[in-house]
């Protein structure tokens, strides 16, 4: 059994979301093709008690809506887990998957006996090093062993192997801990082949997730996973992301994510309105802002490399590990729709409008990702606007790029008809309309 799985995602209870709920969430993950959704912040006590209240047990671990058994749901959260590391201290956001209630319910009772705040979605586990890390991963792990432990979005800055006071290693933070991780998630400005620079994830299951903090189209299944199951239960689910039996990813374009390139947005303070943005070759040596003189936002493409010399890997890009599964890239649909007609919001009436009249012939937004180019043409023809239907096949044939590549936490802008290699492009000073503006 094929399950398209949506591992990480947030609830009203974490910081940025607004307001978030089941039967918004419901409404989407049919339209996305999402058949399996992570809760997010399930030990949080008031998103805790209105998933109690609202899930029923489809199947071992696997819990659907009162109002809809269609609908699939597996408890989860995000953590972030803080320690000291020789480059100061570090923050981590850690992807936990529960296979019960009950065993949630023990989780929260080992966070009051740590004394852990647990009044935010993403509560923070503060530790003193990483065997400090180690030991409470291992406690954890006591409760239950099912309880899966995923290292969130690692290139990003917020990850494992940010930028934010950088390490080398794995170890380097989760001490003896590391035996527990089986999989990591490429988050959304890193694909596989980046992630194929670094021999520590060589035997680790790549997973993709939305890190959805909406239930809207744009947000909420933009990366998924599709899992090769026996049974839809949490076991099968837990089997599948530990032997690394995955069908395919879905990712993010790393181009249009929002840490892929080094530098630094408009309007931070000293900018205005300028902003700068580098390719790794092209990074200033002493990685200062050329506009402001302070440090650089350092990119995910950038850390990959970093890595990749400082693990012994000396690989090229375009490497891809034995353990590798196949993987396409995929942008928004709403985004092309909202593209296409000249529209800045991806909820407008008449993106949503496009959006449904597409759905009612391709079923679901991740089939039409794996769809021939030709199948989408045909099915859409009378359907759309011959223009838009253009956009949707151009985006599928992989003619689009964007302009400029994201960066310091802003995302790319798509553009249709172009394509850049976003692997190998360089961004430098001479380029002054993509760098200093």
């Amino acid at each position: 059994m094929k399950v398209n799985a949506d591992l990480h995602c947030h609830s009203g209870a974490s910081g940025g979301v607004g307001d978030l709920n089941i039967e918004k969430v419901a409404e989407t993950m049919p339209l996305k093709g999402i058949e399996l959704l992570g809760t997010g912040d399930c030990l949080h006590p008031k998103w805790n008690a209105t998933l109690k209240e609202i899930l029923n047990e489809f199947s071992e671990g696997v819990f659907s809506p009162t109002f809809d058994s269609d609908i699939k749901f597996i408890l989860q959260t995000e953590l972030i887990f803080t320690c000291a590391v020789k480059t100061g201290r570090k923050s981590v956001h850690i992807i936990f998957l529960f296979p019960s209630f009950e065993v949630v319910d023990k989780i929260i009772a080992l966070f009051e006996k740590w004394d852990v705040k647990n009044t935010i979605g993403r509560p923070f586990i503060k530790c003193e090093d990483k065997n400090d890390v180690a030991e409470k991963l291992y406690q954890m792990n006591k409760i239950d062993d099912l309880i899966e432990i995923i290292p969130a979005h690692v290139m990003t800055p917020q990850g494992v192997f940010g930028s934010n006071n950088p390490i080398n290693h794995l170890e380097e933070f989760f001490g003896d801990s590391v035996e527990l991780i089986h999989s990591i998630e490429t988050g959304l400005s890193a694909d596989p082949i980046i992630l194929g620079l670094i021999p520590e994830f060589d035997n680790l299951t790549l997973l993709s997730n939305s890190d959805a903090h909406s239930h809207h189209l744009a947000r909420l299944g933009r990366e998924f996973t599709t899992l090769e199951v026996k049974t839809l239960s949490y076991p099968a689910i837990i089997n599948a992301i530990r032997t690394n039996n995955i069908v395919r990813t879905a990712e993010f374009n790393p181009a249009e994510g929002r840490y892929f390139l080094s530098g630094h947005r408009a309007g931070k303070k000293g900018h205005n309105d300028k902003f700068c943005v580098f390719s790794p070759k092209y990074t200033p040596k002493n990685k200062i802002c050329p506009i402001c003189g302070k440090k650089l936002t350092i990119g995910v493409l950038e850390r990959a490399f970093e890595l990749s010399i400082a693990q012994g890997g000396n690989r090229e890009l375009g490497f891809l590990p034995k353990n590798s599964r196949p993987f396409v890239h995929m942008v928004p649909l709403v985004e092309i729709i909202a593209e296409s007609y000249g529209i800045k919001s991806t909820t407008s009436k008449k993106v949503l409008r496009e959006y449904q009249r597409i759905m009612a012939v391709l079923e679901n937004e991740c089939d039409m990702w794996f769809m021939k180019p030709e199948k989408i043409e045909a099915k859409l023809e009378g359907v759309v606007d011959d223009a838009l239907i253009r956009n949707i096949v151009e985006v599928r044939k992989g003619n689009f790029t964007f302009e400029p590549f994201g960066f310091d936490g802003t995302y790319g802008h798509l553009v249709i008809g172009e394509t850049r290699d976003y692997l190998n492009v360089n961004i430098s000073p001479k380029s002054p309309q993509r760098t200093l503006m």
